[in-house]
Order: structure tokens, then C-alpha cells, then sequence
């Protein structure tokens, strides 16, 4: 699965940081985590510090994510974040602890992560590039040292398990069986177990007598955890809130602890934030909610107008099968009071009651219903995505409040005659979640639907935006919308060109056309494509290899060092040169793992190996003790080759971008198709705030007629509201992200979508000045990709320099385009910037 463009900035926000940490790491800075924070983290955003029990450093940050936003798969590319950076020196092997909050998320996280077809398996063994083990609390005692020094181990918990204050009744702390005994010194040797103690102070002992020499360690899962110092990804980390939970992770001897949250807590270190907005633009989440409540206050009736828009989004459904070939079966979820076999009565709803109406009264077939209790689970082990699931219908009371996970689920009928709206609200992210994380071609499927019984439908949508907030949906970031009684879709609201706009440009019916980079060879013109015209310049025999310089000594030594503390629990240590040769893997199979291990399928496989080859064969000369000990470092290798193949990647391909220009066959001319971007002349809109200036006026100069607060950051919504006053200004466009918004093609593989179109006016008339704005915020100005886009904002300004119309096209002569990097920067020294920008 592609990462979308907000879980690339929240892994490139995080990289950010980790290199940092690692760097203050490394000069021996005792408070590295909060120095890292305050070197590279915007102003003002606090970070609370944390130690582990053995009194080191503790780095915590959050990812604050709303419900549906990917929060899983970002935490398995986030420990490869980690283990590439921070414990690097581990290779990729050890324990990570992954603690969840409740059964149902333990279920969920537990079966997805050991799935080896489930993108969060693959994402997290792509991350790490290990072999992974998935391990439940009843199985650990069956892990081999072995395997501990040979692959990632997740060993997933939940976490009333290890908090409770009860020791005793911790299974965690007990005195293990199985393999655990194999990862502690023999019993015979209180040396080693001293050694361990002293080493890890707050080890639990079975015997500490210093006098009569007797130590002797519990072989616990609990101390197992603390000599591994493992990093924790904490899912829910705002439950995680009280001081025993706090002291659970600082007593585990933490490394690192990475917090998933939708909501966090106050004191919570954010690392970075992804709003509702950035979801809904990504086509993750099915906005808006649409409310329909029954008038007449009859269950039947609810669950009746329920059935039919079920039927009426199984036909738009199948529809959208016939052209995109994805099977997507509306789901509805009803709510009832009462679940229990003994539980039926009067004024009660109850599940089986619902099930005999479906049948009996609405004909739906008793296959297509399914009932998810305590003690009732007809869903369990089926999948519910698969084609050929007959499954349309799910009753529940409260079962599927949070860890479940089925985007098809589309209505949510709450049949509650209490009035009261908080068990209804609990489901409403259970409906968020758009199919394929995609949006569709028909609206109807991309919004969700819930009916209920409740009289007071604007009550019900104040109860739905709560809800919506505690799934971590802000205000402004979503929508509710009340249809009561209706059964239709919401109509859709547009934003359209001003007029005072749009009949400037009715010479070209209306029509405003961008520039994008095409070929031209001769008469002919085509986009510029990455892959026709520039990858297939790139030669990796004229890779620059004999460039590197990289001295492996410390990866060695620190490698080694690793690896000697990991078998600690041999009953006799011997140095790493002259243990068993199987703890290390040959050279040519960690060549073959690294061949495999690289990502770019436009490099065939015999390219590749040929790069591999090529740089082990220089770094064996450069390092003459690698040879034979790939194994050791095979993980700093991999980044390091990566790092290589995109550098030598992007050196040939700019050359072959500058061989284009240089030959004026990198031009602009907007009359042919691919060459150009016409800009909608209407937008989807959910009209949930306008964006205003601070005295509470309306924009003037956006190009359309409604600009929604919701689809601006606040960075962006202050450039948007400067340009909406300067005198040169005539309209100002905000670009989105998505293949159907104006993109720039560089010498990369990713397109650029610029933040803002800019027209310059004179007299409310356009001059011939069109400048392309990309807004960067403070932490990402200076960073490698803010150079980038700024050379290719470079070429773009160089063809858009008053090209004449037999380049552009007929009635754009003399037209000037510009692309611009506007830098944050500090305090407002942006805005001179954006100044000179508009009027250059």
C-alpha cells in the first residue's frame, strides 16, 4: 500500500527528530531527547522529559491521528525509523514491546500483525528488513535465544496485564519455565547473575547475599523485557495516563516509547498532528456523516429506511464494480439494548428481536445476518472484505466499540428508546473508515450514514460532532450533516469562479489553464514523464562508486559490542571472533538479502546486483574487515546503499532534466492536453467556516467564491489571508493534493503540488504574471526536499520567463509563470518574503 502524502510528512517528521536524538545521542548528552526536541521542533511545543529505571534518557513523543487515519501502519514504518537510527546498532533484531489497551484491539493487532498478506506485516518487514515474530504473553516462554538475536520479536500486550499494582498476580513477573531459563546464566554461576544485576539495577532476584556471594536472577518474562531495553509502541496512549501505568513503561527499561493516539492528553509530547482534513483530501475517511431520525419513534420504522439505503448504495455499488472493479458491499450496523439470551424484555430491544424482523418482516436472508455480542460472535474468523461474504447486517450492543475494523460498514442504526446518545456516539467510528482507503467516483459512497431514534435530530448532531472529536476529528475538521426523514444523499455543495473572475477569462470559455513541463520533438509535444524521460537516462554502470569514502570501523566495534552483550546468557562468554560461526550470516547471502532488500522496481534485477556488487566490492577495500562479516552491519549497509542509489539516481536523472532544457526541449505549451492543468471551475465544498481575516471579513481575491477555513493549516491560511490583501494581487487559487490538482513534474518520482496559484492584477484586470507558491513551514525549511523543489521551482521560472505563444499557445503571449519557495522562517520575515515574491 502507498503511503499517503500526510503519513509520508509524519514519517519524514519523525526522521527528522530521530537523527537528532541520535546525533545528541551519540556526543553523550544526558537530556538528548529534549535537546533533540528543542533543535528541531517548532517553538512553544513543550516536551516533558522521561527516564527509564536504569536512569537513562527516555524519548517519548505522540502521533496524534484521528480514527481511521492509518495510526498502525505508521507506527510499523516508525520503528524502522527507529532501528535505522537511534538502534541502529541492533541490526534489527531484539524485542519490541507492543502494548494495546483493551481485548479487542489485542485480538485485531495480534492477527493483522502475524498476517503475512496483511499490509501491516508487510509494512513493518520492509520497515525493519528482518524476519518478524509475533508473539502472544501465553507463548513467549517458547523464545530462543536464537531467535531473539536473529529477527524481530513483537511481542504484543495488553496492558492491564503488566499494570496492575498486584505483582503477584502478574503472570509477567512470575518465575518462567520453557526457553526463558536460556536467555539467564546457569544457576551455578553467580558471577554472571551479579554481572546482570549490576548491570540492569533494577532486575528482579530470587538471591542477593553479597557476603556469601549468592546471586541468583528470576527468570522472569519481566526481567527478559528489561535486559532488552526494548522500544514500545504504546497504541491508545492517552489510557496509558495514571502514574502506575507511567512507572510500567519506565520499569520495562524503555529505549524509546512511541505513543498512538487520536486524542492525547495534555502533557503529551506531539510530535506531529494530522487533522480530519488531511484524511478526508486522501480519501480515507467517508465525510459527511448524514443523520436521518425517525419521526414517528417506531424501531421498525428506522430500521426499514435503514434497509433501503442499504439497497440504494448496493446499486451505486455495483455501479462502481462495473468500471473500477472493486467489490464494495454496504454494511449496516444496528445497536440494540439487550444481547443476552435471558434478556428479553418488554421495551427492550434486543438482537434476536431484530434479527426475526430482518427476516420475517423485510425478507432479508438469514445468511446476511450476523450478531456480535460477549457471547455471541457469528463474525468471528471471516473476513468480511472477501468477495463471495454474504454478511450485510451486524447487530451489537457495545461489542464493537473500538479495535474492529471494516470499512465497508456504512450505516449505523441506533435502536436505543433510552435517549440516551453516548453508547450510540461510541459507534461512530466504526463507519468512518473509507473502503480501499480510496474515494470513489460515486458520492454516495463516500459518505456514512446513521439513524436513530432519538426526536431531536440537531440534538443527535451535537451528540455526532462529539463524537467525532473524541475519535480526534477537531472542530472544523468535519461534518454533520441532519437529512431527518430523508432518505437521498446529501446534495452537494460547490464553490464556483466569482464572476467578476470569470468573465475576464471568456475568451477562453471560461477556462484557466497551468503550464506543466512537456517535450517537444519537433512538431510533437507529450508531458514529461519520469520514467520515459529521465530513468531511462540513468546508467548504473556510470554510478560514481569510487567516490565512497565510508569508514565502517564504529559499526563494526559497535556491532560486535552488541552482539557480545545479546549472548549473555551463555553459560560461558566467549569474545565475538571466536563464537559459532552460524550466529553470522555468510557474505553472499546477505549480498542476495540486500539486492532484494532495495525498492526501486525501475531498476531491473540484475541492475540492482550489479550496484550491490559494486559498492560491497569498494567498501571491502575502503573497510578490509568487512569482508566476511557483511552480516554485522548488513542493516547500515542497506540504508547506506539506498541512500547511494538515490543520490546517483537523482544526480543522472537532473542531468538528463538539464540535458532537456538545455536542449529547449523542456518547454511549456498549454494547447497541448498533457502539457497543461485546467483548473476546476467548481469545487467540492462541505461549508463547515469560511476562511476570514482577523476582523472578521470575508476573503475577496479567492478565485472562487467560498474558501473553507477547514482545508487550510494555520501557516497556510495566513498566507492565503496576506495575499487576499496585497494591492497586486487579482485572485489567489489554493491547490490540493491528488492526481486530479495541478502537480509539477521534476527529476523525482513524486509529482510537487504547490500550496497556491498567484494572478497578478492591475485595474481588476490581469497582467501577464502567474506565480506558483509552495509554502514549506519552519521544520521543513533547509531540509534536502525544500532544495529540491527549489531547483525545479528554478527551471520552471526559467521557461516561464516570457515565453512567446508559439511555445505557450495561441493568446498567452508574454505570459510570465513563476514557481516560488516561501520559507516560514522565524517570526513573520515570511511575509517581506511573500511581498517581493507578488511583486518581482
Amino acid at each position: 500500500m502507498e503511503l499517503k502524502k500526510y503519513q509520508r510528512r509524519v514519517l519524514d517528521e519523525v526522521k527528522t527528530y530521530l537523527l537528532e536524538l541520535a546525533k545528541q545521542q551519540a556526543a553523550g548528552n544526558k537530556h538528548a531527547a529534549l535537546d533533540a526536541w528543542e533543535n528541531i521542533r517548532v517553538p512553544g511545543r513543550r516536551y516533558v522529559e522521561s527516564r527509564n529505571k536504569l536512569g537513562k534518557d527516555l524519548p517519548t513523543f505522540c502521533l496524534k491521528v484521528p480514527t481511521g487515519g492509518g495510526k498502525t501502519l505508521l507506527a510499523t514504518q516508525v520503528l524502522g525509523l527507529i532501528y535505522g537510527t537511534i538502534l541502529e546498532k541492533r541490526n534489527g533484531v531484539g524485542l519490541v514491546l507492543w502494548v494495546v489497551p483493551s481485548d479487542q484491539i489485542y485480538k485485531y493487532t495480534v492477527k493483522a500483525l502475524r498476517d503475512r498478506n496483511h499490509f501491516y506485516r508487510f509494512s513493518l518487514e520492509h520497515a525493519v528488513s528482518r524476519r518478524v515474530e509475533v508473539w502472544e504473553k501465553h507463548e513467549i516462554n517458547r523464545l530462543t535465544p536464537t531467535q531473539l538475536s536473529s529477527s524481530l520479536n513483537v511481542l504484543v500486550l495488553i496492558k492491564a496485564s503488566i499494570s496492575t499494582s498486584k505483582k503477584e498476580m502478574r503472570k509477567v513477573f512470575a518465575d518462567s519455565g520453557g526457553n526463558i531459563v536460556m536467555h539467564f546464566p546457569a544457576e551455578d554461576d553467580p558471577d554472571a547473575h551479579k554481572a546482570l544485576k549490576q548491570r540492569c539495577p533494577n532486575l528482579e532476584m530470587l538471591a542477593e547475599d553479597d557476603e556469601r556471594g549468592e546471586y541468583l536472577t528470576k527468570t522472569s518474562l519481566a526481567n527478559l523485557i528489561r535486559l532488552q531495553e526494548p522500544p514500545i509502541i504504546l497504541d491508545e496512549g492517552h489510557k496509558a495516563i495514571s502514574e502506575l501505568a507511567r512507572d510500567m513503561l519506565q520499569d520495562c527499561n524503555a529505549s524509546i516509547v512511541v505513543e498512538l493516539s487520536a486524542t492525547p492528553q495534555k502533557n503529551a509530547n506531539i510530535i506531529c498532528r494530522v487533522s480530519g482534513d488531511e484524511l478526508l483530501k486522501e480519501g480515507m475517511i467517508k465525510l459527511p456523516i448524514n443523520i436521518c431520525n425517525s419521526n414517528e419513534g417506531r424501531w421498525e420504522n428506522c430500521l426499514s429506511k435503514a434497509k433501503l439505503k442499504r439497497e440504494e448504495l448496493e446499486k451505486i455499488a455495483e455501479q462502481h464494480y462495473e468500471k473500477a472493479r472493486r467489490e464494495i458491499r454496504p454494511i449496516v450496523l444496528v445497536q440494540v439494548e439487550r444481547t443476552g439470551k435471558n434478556q428479553r424484555e418488554a421495551g427492550l430491544i434486543h438482537s434476536e428481536q431484530i434479527k426475526e424482523y430482518l427476516i420475517q418482516r423485510l425478507g432479508v436472508n438469514a445468511a446476511e445476518i450476523a450478531i456480535k455480542s460477549s457471547d455471541k460472535d457469528d463474525i468471528e474468523g471471516i473476513n468480511l472484505l472477501a468477495e463471495g461474504c454474504r454478511i450485510n447486517w451486524i447487530i451489537t450492543k457495545a461489542a464493537l466499540q473500538e479495535g474492529w475494523d471494516c470499512p465497508f460498514a456504512y450505516i449505523l442504526v441506533s435502536l436505543n428508546n433510552t435517549g440516551r446518545a453516548q453508547t450510540m456516539t461510541q459507534l461512530i467510528g466504526r463507519v468512518l473508515r473509507q473502503p480501499f482507503a480510496d474515494k470513489t467516483q460515486r458520492p454516495g459512497l463516500n459518505e456514512s450514514y446513521v439513524y436513530c431514534l432519538r426526536q431531536r435530530a440537531d440534538s443527535i448532531a451535537k451528540d455526532v460532532k462529539k463524537a467525532l472529536e473524541k475519535e480526534g476529528y477537531e472542530e472544523g475538521d468535519s461534518s454533520v450533516v441532519d437529512k431527518s426523514g430523508e432518505r437521498e444523499a446529501v446534495p452537494k455543495q460547490f464553490s464556483f469562479f466569482r464572476n467578476e473572475f470569470k468573465r475576464l477569462y471568456q475568451p477562453f470559455d471560461g477556462k484557466i489553464y497551468l503550464p506543466r513541463f512537456c517535450i517537444r520533438n519537433g512538431n510533437d509535444y507529450e508531458g514529461l514523464d519520469y520514467f520515459r524521460h529521465l530513468i531511462s537516462q540513468v546508467d548504473v554502470e556510470k554510478f560514481n562508486y569510487d567516490k565512497l569514502q565510508w569508514n565502517l570501523s564504529d559499526e563494526m566495534e559497535k556491532a560486535k559490542d552488541f552482539f557480545y552483550r545479546a549472548t549473555l546468557g551463555q553459560s560461558k562468554l566467549t569474545a565475538v571472533g571466536q563464537q559459532d560461526s552460524g550466529y553470522y550470516e555468510p557474505d553472499d547471502v546477505v549480498l542476495a538479502w540486500l539486492v532484494a532488500s532495495l525498492p526501486y522496481e525501475h531498476f531491473s534485477f540484475k541492475q540492482l546486483r550489479t550496484v550491490v556488487e559494486n559498492l560491497t566490492e569498494r567498501l571491502c577495500k575502503v573497510n578490509p574487515t568487512l569482508k566476511g562479516h557483511l552480516g554485522l552491519v548488513k542493516f547500515t549497509l542497506r540504508n547506506k546503499y539506498r541512500e547511494f542509489i538515490e543520490s546517483e539516481t537523482d544526480r543522472q536523472a537532473e542531468a538528463a532534466f538539464d540535458r532537456l532544457f538545455e536542449k529547449s526541449q523542456l518547454c511549456f505549451y498549454l494547447e497541448c492536453v498533457e502539457c497543461r492543468f485546467e483548473i476546476p471551475s467548481s469545487i467540492e465544498i462541505r461549508s463547515v467556516g469560511r476562511l476570514r481575516h482577523a476582523d472578521d471579513s470575508d476573503v475577496a481575491k479567492s478565485l472562487f467564491d467560498y474558501a473553507e477555513r477547514a482545508g487550510f493549516n494555520q501557516y497556510e491560511a495566513e498566507v492565503a489571508l496576506v495575499l487576499d490583501k496585497h494591492p497586486e494581487v487579482l485572485w489567489w487559487y489554493q491547490n490540493k493534493v491528488g492526481k486530479e490538482n495541478f502537480s509539477i513534474q521534476g527529476f523525482r518520482k513524486n509529482r510537487i503540488f504547490p500550496d497556491f496559484v498567484v494572478q497578478n492584477g492591475e485595474d481588476q484586470k490581469p497582467v501577464a504574471r502567474v506565480v506558483v507558491v509552495e509554502s514549506k513551514g519552519r521544520h521543513l525549511g533547509g531540509n534536502p526536499d525544500t532544495d529540491y523543489k527549489r531547483k525545479i521551482a528554478k527551471r520552471f521560472t526559467d521557461i516561464g520567463k516570457k515565453v512567446s505563444w508559439q511555445k505557450l499557445g495561441e493568446g498567452f503571449d508574454q505570459h510570465q509563470f513563476r514557481f516560488q519557495i516561501l520559507d516560514e522562517g522565524l517570526y513573520d520575515s515570511w511575509r517581506d518574503e511573500l511581498k517581493k515574491m507578488i511583486e518581482a
